[in-house]
């Protein structure tokens, strides 16, 4: 199982490479790729992980510029 801090780590490491993505890769196969890459935390965090999880890989694709913010309070 996964504590917060290892998944904290692991969601650093994606923003990280996020930012790698959007250097190397045409605007347009940045969120795919970086999908393809965020997969395996997504899929295996804990349950009660889940949604800390999204709301952070969220932030960072709005972050990015990749996906509108459709949050309530965006």
């Amino acid at each position: 199982m996964q504590t917060r801090t290892e998944i904290d780590a692991m969601l650093a490491r994606l923003e990280a490479r996020l930012r790698e993505l959007m250097a190397q890769t045409p605007h347009d196969g940045v969120l795919d790729a970086f999908s393809d890459e965020a997969a395996p935390l997504i899929e295996q965090v804990p349950e009660e992980h889940d949604a800390y999880v999204q709301e952070r890989v969220h932030r960072m694709l709005v972050g990015a510029g990749l996906i509108p913010d459709e949050s309530p309070t965006g």
